[in-house]
Protein backbone atom coordinates (compact mmCIF):
# COMPACT_ATOMS: atom_id res chain seq x y z
CA UNK A 1 0.00 0.00 0.00
CA UNK A 2 1.54 3.09 -1.45
CA UNK A 3 0.81 6.94 0.60
CA UNK A 4 1.56 9.89 -0.66
CA UNK A 5 1.98 12.36 2.57
CA UNK A 6 2.39 16.08 1.96
CA UNK A 7 2.26 19.02 3.57
CA UNK A 8 2.67 22.82 3.51
CA UNK A 9 1.95 23.33 0.29
CA UNK A 10 1.23 26.68 0.40
CA UNK A 11 -0.37 27.58 -3.03
CA UNK A 12 0.23 31.07 -3.15
CA UNK A 13 2.08 31.33 -6.15
CA UNK A 14 -0.82 30.75 -8.51
CA UNK A 15 1.10 29.40 -11.87
CA UNK A 16 2.61 26.73 -9.92
CA UNK A 17 -0.08 23.58 -10.23
CA UNK A 18 1.15 22.17 -13.35
CA UNK A 19 4.81 22.65 -13.24
CA UNK A 20 4.67 20.83 -9.22
CA UNK A 21 2.34 17.88 -10.29
CA UNK A 22 3.95 17.18 -13.02
CA UNK A 23 7.95 17.22 -10.96
CA UNK A 24 6.04 14.75 -8.90
CA UNK A 25 4.34 12.39 -11.02
CA UNK A 26 7.80 12.15 -12.88
CA UNK A 27 9.45 11.63 -9.51
CA UNK A 28 6.65 8.87 -8.36
CA UNK A 29 6.83 7.08 -11.83
CA UNK A 30 10.14 7.32 -13.30
CA UNK A 31 12.13 7.23 -9.93
CA UNK A 32 10.49 5.35 -7.76
CA UNK A 33 8.78 3.17 -10.13
CA UNK A 34 5.11 3.53 -8.03
CA UNK A 35 2.31 2.07 -9.87
CA UNK A 36 -0.65 3.40 -8.32
CA UNK A 37 -1.86 5.13 -4.88
CA UNK A 38 -3.80 4.29 -2.31
CA UNK A 39 -4.38 7.13 -0.74
CA UNK A 40 -2.51 11.18 -0.39
CA UNK A 41 -2.89 12.84 2.99
CA UNK A 42 -2.56 16.43 3.06
CA UNK A 43 -1.13 17.80 6.45
CA UNK A 44 -2.49 21.33 6.19
CA UNK A 45 -1.47 24.80 5.15
CA UNK A 46 -2.82 23.86 1.75
CA UNK A 47 -2.76 27.59 0.66
CA UNK A 48 -0.34 30.76 2.18
CA UNK A 49 -3.30 32.98 2.31
CA UNK A 50 -7.06 30.97 2.46
CA UNK A 51 -8.15 32.91 -0.42
CA UNK A 52 -9.70 31.65 -3.14
CA UNK A 53 -7.59 31.68 -5.94
CA UNK A 54 -5.30 29.65 -4.04
CA UNK A 55 -7.48 27.02 -3.34
CA UNK A 56 -8.48 26.78 -7.33
CA UNK A 57 -4.51 26.29 -7.93
CA UNK A 58 -4.66 23.46 -5.07
CA UNK A 59 -7.81 21.95 -7.15
CA UNK A 60 -6.04 22.40 -9.82
CA UNK A 61 -2.72 20.47 -8.71
CA UNK A 62 -4.82 17.77 -7.40
CA UNK A 63 -6.71 17.43 -10.45
CA UNK A 64 -3.67 17.23 -12.73
CA UNK A 65 -2.12 14.36 -10.23
CA UNK A 66 -4.81 12.19 -9.99
CA UNK A 67 -4.40 12.20 -14.49
CA UNK A 68 -1.44 9.90 -13.25
CA UNK A 69 -2.44 8.69 -9.96
CA UNK A 70 -6.24 8.41 -10.13
CA UNK A 71 -7.96 8.61 -6.73
CA UNK A 72 -11.66 8.79 -5.16
CA UNK A 73 -12.35 11.40 -2.76
CA UNK A 74 -12.36 8.87 0.08
CA UNK A 75 -8.67 8.37 -0.72
CA UNK A 76 -8.00 12.15 -0.79
CA UNK A 77 -7.17 12.65 3.65
CA UNK A 78 -6.76 16.67 4.09
CA UNK A 79 -6.26 18.82 7.09
CA UNK A 80 -6.11 22.59 7.80
CA UNK A 81 -3.41 24.14 9.13
CA UNK A 82 -2.67 27.75 10.34
CA UNK A 83 -2.51 29.06 6.41
CA UNK A 84 -5.84 27.46 5.94
CA UNK A 85 -8.24 30.33 7.97
CA UNK A 86 -8.20 33.87 6.34
CA UNK A 87 -7.12 36.52 8.29
CA UNK A 88 -9.56 38.99 6.56
CA UNK A 89 -12.60 36.73 8.18
CA UNK A 90 -10.65 36.32 11.79
CA UNK A 91 -11.06 40.36 11.88
CA UNK A 92 -14.24 40.70 10.61
CA UNK A 93 -15.25 38.67 14.34
CA UNK A 94 -14.21 41.46 16.22
CA UNK A 95 -16.25 44.40 16.66
CA UNK A 96 -14.87 47.51 18.21
CA UNK A 97 -17.04 48.09 21.55
CA UNK A 98 -16.71 50.95 24.28
CA UNK A 99 -15.37 49.69 27.35
CA UNK A 100 -17.78 50.61 29.40
CA UNK A 101 -20.78 49.13 27.39
CA UNK A 102 -19.74 45.73 27.64
CA UNK A 103 -19.88 43.33 30.24
CA UNK A 104 -19.21 40.16 29.38
CA UNK A 105 -15.80 38.30 29.64
CA UNK A 106 -12.29 39.68 29.01
CA UNK A 107 -8.87 38.50 27.81
CA UNK A 108 -6.01 39.84 26.99
CA UNK A 109 -3.84 39.11 23.82
CA UNK A 110 -1.22 37.06 25.53
CA UNK A 111 -4.00 34.55 26.96
CA UNK A 112 -3.42 31.11 25.14
CA UNK A 113 -6.57 30.01 25.98
CA UNK A 114 -10.06 31.40 25.68
CA UNK A 115 -13.59 31.02 27.11
CA UNK A 116 -16.13 28.63 25.14
CA UNK A 117 -18.43 31.57 24.29
CA UNK A 118 -17.59 35.08 22.66
CA UNK A 119 -15.57 37.59 24.65
CA UNK A 120 -14.00 40.36 24.15
CA UNK A 121 -9.85 41.39 23.42
CA UNK A 122 -8.07 43.65 25.74
CA UNK A 123 -6.21 46.30 23.59
CA UNK A 124 -5.41 48.61 26.10
CA UNK A 125 -7.14 51.77 25.19
CA UNK A 126 -11.30 53.03 25.56
CA UNK A 127 -12.52 50.10 23.19
CA UNK A 128 -12.15 46.00 23.47
CA UNK A 129 -12.37 43.87 20.84
CA UNK A 130 -15.96 42.21 20.64
CA UNK A 131 -15.92 38.77 19.26
CA UNK A 132 -19.01 36.58 17.27
CA UNK A 133 -18.38 33.45 17.41
CA UNK A 134 -20.25 32.44 14.67
CA UNK A 135 -18.30 35.28 12.45
CA UNK A 136 -15.39 33.73 13.87
CA UNK A 137 -16.04 30.47 12.66
CA UNK A 138 -16.40 31.23 9.25
CA UNK A 139 -12.51 31.96 9.29
CA UNK A 140 -12.11 28.37 8.03
CA UNK A 141 -14.94 29.12 5.75
CA UNK A 142 -12.96 28.91 2.29
CA UNK A 143 -10.96 25.92 3.30
CA UNK A 144 -13.89 24.49 3.94
CA UNK A 145 -15.28 25.40 0.63
CA UNK A 146 -12.06 23.47 -0.90
CA UNK A 147 -12.49 20.33 0.71
CA UNK A 148 -16.15 20.06 -0.19
CA UNK A 149 -14.75 20.55 -4.23
CA UNK A 150 -12.40 17.55 -3.48
CA UNK A 151 -14.46 15.81 -0.62
CA UNK A 152 -18.03 16.43 -2.44
CA UNK A 153 -18.82 18.03 1.43
CA UNK A 154 -17.52 20.70 3.04
CA UNK A 155 -15.44 20.52 6.27
CA UNK A 156 -17.51 21.51 9.46
CA UNK A 157 -17.15 24.91 10.85
CA UNK A 158 -18.35 23.38 14.15
CA UNK A 159 -15.24 22.58 16.35
CA UNK A 160 -16.78 19.63 18.01
CA UNK A 161 -17.63 18.16 14.51
CA UNK A 162 -13.63 18.82 13.34
CA UNK A 163 -12.59 15.27 13.01
CA UNK A 164 -12.93 12.95 9.85
CA UNK A 165 -12.33 9.83 9.43
CA UNK A 166 -11.15 8.14 6.10
CA UNK A 167 -11.67 4.20 6.56
CA UNK A 168 -9.69 1.64 3.96
CA UNK A 169 -11.77 -1.35 4.32
CA UNK A 170 -9.59 -3.93 2.16
CA UNK A 171 -5.99 -2.65 4.08
CA UNK A 172 -7.60 -2.53 7.38
CA UNK A 173 -6.40 1.41 7.86
CA UNK A 174 -8.21 3.65 9.78
CA UNK A 175 -6.74 7.50 9.31
CA UNK A 176 -8.13 10.07 11.63
CA UNK A 177 -7.88 13.77 10.73
CA UNK A 178 -7.83 16.90 13.33
CA UNK A 179 -8.23 20.29 13.08
CA UNK A 180 -4.65 21.82 15.44
CA UNK A 181 -5.66 25.43 13.90
CA UNK A 182 -9.10 25.94 15.60
CA UNK A 183 -8.09 28.48 18.11
CA UNK A 184 -5.50 30.61 15.68
CA UNK A 185 -6.43 33.98 14.33
CA UNK A 186 -4.61 37.16 13.83
CA UNK A 187 -4.69 37.83 17.67
CA UNK A 188 -3.51 34.65 18.54
CA UNK A 189 -1.24 32.96 16.10
CA UNK A 190 0.82 30.24 18.41
CA UNK A 191 -2.62 28.88 20.08
CA UNK A 192 -2.19 25.49 18.80
CA UNK A 193 -4.41 23.06 20.05
CA UNK A 194 -6.34 19.63 18.93
CA UNK A 195 -10.16 19.88 20.60
CA UNK A 196 -11.01 17.82 23.18
CA UNK A 197 -14.76 17.62 22.27
CA UNK A 198 -13.56 16.56 18.38
CA UNK A 199 -11.32 14.00 20.34
CA UNK A 200 -13.66 12.55 22.41
CA UNK A 201 -16.61 11.91 19.70
CA UNK A 202 -14.21 10.34 17.21
CA UNK A 203 -12.55 8.12 20.06
CA UNK A 204 -16.04 7.18 21.06
CA UNK A 205 -16.93 6.43 17.49
CA UNK A 206 -14.53 4.29 17.05
CA UNK A 207 -14.81 2.15 19.83
CA UNK A 208 -18.29 1.51 18.89
CA UNK A 209 -17.64 0.67 15.74
CA UNK A 210 -16.05 -3.29 15.83
CA UNK A 211 -14.85 -2.88 12.13
CA UNK A 212 -12.00 -0.55 13.05
CA UNK A 213 -10.83 -2.85 16.24
CA UNK A 214 -8.26 -4.13 14.54
CA UNK A 215 -7.05 -1.61 11.68
CA UNK A 216 -3.99 0.20 11.76
CA UNK A 217 -5.23 3.61 13.57
CA UNK A 218 -3.14 6.80 11.86
CA UNK A 219 -3.88 10.07 13.24
CA UNK A 220 -2.99 13.35 10.86
CA UNK A 221 -3.49 16.90 11.90
CA UNK A 222 -0.75 20.23 11.28
CA UNK A 223 1.26 21.29 14.63
CA UNK A 224 4.13 19.47 15.96
CA UNK A 225 4.39 18.87 19.78
CA UNK A 226 7.90 20.53 19.84
CA UNK A 227 9.34 22.91 17.71
CA UNK A 228 11.92 25.64 18.25
CA UNK A 229 9.16 28.40 18.23
CA UNK A 230 6.02 28.34 20.58
CA UNK A 231 3.82 27.09 17.43
CA UNK A 232 3.48 23.75 18.68
CA UNK A 233 0.61 21.74 20.78
CA UNK A 234 1.66 22.49 24.24
CA UNK A 235 -1.50 20.46 26.11
CA UNK A 236 -0.53 16.72 24.88
CA UNK A 237 -2.85 14.67 26.79
CA UNK A 238 -4.88 14.34 23.92
CA UNK A 239 -1.48 11.83 22.77
CA UNK A 240 -2.51 9.59 25.91
CA UNK A 241 -5.96 8.85 24.72
CA UNK A 242 -4.71 8.11 21.22
CA UNK A 243 -1.96 5.88 22.27
CA UNK A 244 -4.81 3.72 25.15
CA UNK A 245 -7.20 3.76 21.68
CA UNK A 246 -4.89 2.03 19.59
CA UNK A 247 -3.26 4.44 17.57
CA UNK A 248 0.23 3.40 16.09
CA UNK A 249 0.87 6.43 14.14
CA UNK A 250 0.67 10.32 13.54
CA UNK A 251 1.54 12.79 10.68
CA UNK A 252 1.62 16.10 10.63
CA UNK A 253 3.95 18.61 9.36
CA UNK A 254 4.75 22.89 10.11
CA UNK A 255 7.82 22.75 11.16
CA UNK A 256 9.32 22.73 6.95
CA UNK A 257 11.60 19.80 7.73
CA UNK A 258 11.66 16.08 7.85
CA UNK A 259 11.62 14.56 11.51
CA UNK A 260 10.96 11.86 12.97
CA UNK A 261 10.64 10.47 16.85
CA UNK A 262 8.67 8.02 19.14
CA UNK A 263 5.84 9.09 21.88
CA UNK A 264 6.12 6.09 24.24
CA UNK A 265 2.92 5.59 26.82
CA UNK A 266 4.16 2.25 28.26
CA UNK A 267 7.59 1.87 29.21
CA UNK A 268 7.38 -1.85 28.70
CA UNK A 269 9.27 -2.95 25.15
CA UNK A 270 5.92 -3.93 23.61
CA UNK A 271 3.99 -0.90 25.46
CA UNK A 272 1.46 0.87 23.34
CA UNK A 273 3.61 4.15 21.47
CA UNK A 274 2.60 6.14 18.35
CA UNK A 275 5.63 6.56 15.82
CA UNK A 276 5.60 10.34 14.66
CA UNK A 277 6.25 11.09 10.56
CA UNK A 278 6.84 14.76 9.99
CA UNK A 279 6.77 15.88 6.23
CA UNK A 280 8.49 18.69 5.38
CA UNK A 281 7.22 21.91 2.98
CA UNK A 282 6.21 20.72 -0.50
CA UNK A 283 6.21 24.27 -1.79
CA UNK A 284 6.91 27.07 0.54
CA UNK A 285 7.94 30.83 -0.76
CA UNK A 286 11.92 30.09 -0.78
CA UNK A 287 12.39 32.73 2.01
CA UNK A 288 10.20 30.31 4.16
CA UNK A 289 12.67 27.62 3.63
CA UNK A 290 14.58 26.42 6.78
CA UNK A 291 18.39 26.90 6.43
CA UNK A 292 19.59 23.83 5.48
CA UNK A 293 16.75 21.95 4.39
CA UNK A 294 14.80 22.55 1.00
CA UNK A 295 11.42 21.21 -0.54
CA UNK A 296 10.29 17.66 0.69
CA UNK A 297 7.55 15.03 0.86
CA UNK A 298 7.14 11.81 2.09
CA UNK A 299 5.56 8.40 0.22
CA UNK A 300 4.93 5.47 2.80
CA UNK A 301 4.86 1.84 2.21
CA UNK A 302 3.26 -0.49 3.49
CA UNK A 303 3.75 -4.03 3.28
CA UNK A 304 3.31 -6.65 5.81
CA UNK A 305 4.12 -5.38 9.30
CA UNK A 306 6.87 -3.13 8.31
CA UNK A 307 6.02 0.59 7.46
CA UNK A 308 9.13 2.09 5.01
CA UNK A 309 8.90 6.09 4.72
CA UNK A 310 10.89 7.21 1.71
CA UNK A 311 12.11 11.13 2.07
CA UNK A 312 12.60 13.29 -1.25
CA UNK A 313 14.08 16.45 -1.61
CA UNK A 314 13.85 19.38 -4.33
CA UNK A 315 17.03 21.75 -4.52
CA UNK A 316 16.01 23.70 -7.39
CA UNK A 317 13.01 25.80 -7.60
CA UNK A 318 12.35 24.39 -11.09
CA UNK A 319 14.82 21.03 -10.79
CA UNK A 320 13.48 17.24 -9.96
CA UNK A 321 12.52 15.50 -7.33
CA UNK A 322 15.83 12.99 -5.04
CA UNK A 323 16.57 11.21 -2.38
CA UNK A 324 16.71 12.71 0.68
CA UNK A 325 19.12 10.90 2.38
CA UNK A 326 19.42 12.24 5.76
CA UNK A 327 18.95 9.50 8.08
CA UNK A 328 21.83 8.28 9.64
CA UNK A 329 22.59 4.77 10.16
CA UNK A 330 25.70 5.31 12.75
CA UNK A 331 29.39 5.77 12.46
CA UNK A 332 31.12 5.23 9.20
CA UNK A 333 27.85 3.88 7.44
CA UNK A 334 25.97 6.27 4.21
CA UNK A 335 22.61 7.96 5.90
CA UNK A 336 19.98 6.38 3.68
CA UNK A 337 16.91 8.49 1.81
CA UNK A 338 14.37 5.99 3.99
CA UNK A 339 13.59 4.87 7.55
CA UNK A 340 11.60 2.01 8.44
CA UNK A 341 8.78 1.67 11.64
CA UNK A 342 8.01 -2.32 12.51
CA UNK A 343 4.37 -2.28 13.48
CA UNK A 344 4.18 -5.22 15.23
CA UNK A 345 6.76 -5.70 17.99
CA UNK A 346 8.93 -8.84 17.55
CA UNK A 347 7.67 -11.37 20.52
CA UNK A 348 11.37 -12.07 20.95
Amino acid sequence: MYILHLSDLDFGNLDKAKLWSNQLAEDLKNELNIPSLNALILSGDIANKSTPDEYETAQEFLDNLCQDFPLQPEQIIIVPGNHDLNWQKSKQAYTPVRREDYDGPIINENGKKKPDHNYAIDNDSSYVEKQDENKYKERFLYFSNFYKSIKTKPYPLEYKQQYIFDYFPDKKLLILGLNSAWQLDHHYRDRASINMNALTNALAEIRRNSEYKNCLKIAVWHHPLDSAGSDRITDQGFMQQLAVSGFRLFLHGHIHKAETSLYRYDISQNGRKLDRICAGTFGAPTRELVPGYPWQYNLLKLEGNQLTVETRRREEENGVWKPDACWSQGAGKDPLGRYFIELVDDPK
